[in-house]
């Protein structure tokens, strides 16, 4: 059952590497989110895109979730997991935005829901 081997392998796995580039994707989407908003002050008039109920910031953030969208087997993320050199792209995005302020911000999400944890990893 793929339950059973995603539990073995997050017992068994050494996050060191994938840790530090989690962290840098952390501090990535921070420093890319305020160049965007400088970006913004300058460039008052912002293009809204037809049929799409979002805000500009909403939008930066559902950009960089797109980037990193992949549909994977089971058995393909396990082999990404034990070999790669960063966590699935998909904790990559929820673990990223789920430490953003700017993020929880953007989109409401209530304090303690899965996307706006209480204890949040900050990078500075």
């Amino acid at each position: 059952m793929v339950s059973t081997k995603w539990t073995k392998l997050a017992s068994t796995s050494t996050p060191s590497t994938p840790l530090a580039r989690n962290i840098a994707d952390n501090a990535g989407i921070k420093i890319a989110y305020q160049a965007y908003k400088k970006w913004a002050e300058k460039n008052e008039e912002q293009v809204t895109v037809p049929y799409v109920n979002l805000t500009h910031d909403q939008l930066f953030f559902l950009n960089f979730g797109q980037i990193w969208c992949e549909n994977n087997r089971p058995e393909a993320m396990l082999t990404k997991i034990r070999s790669g050199q960063h966590s699935p792209n998909k904790f990559r995005v929820i673990g990223t935005l789920s430490n953003s302020e700017d993020f929880s911000r953007a989109y409401n999400c209530p304090v303690g829901s899965r996307m706006n944890p209480e204890r949040k990893c900050k990078v500075w």
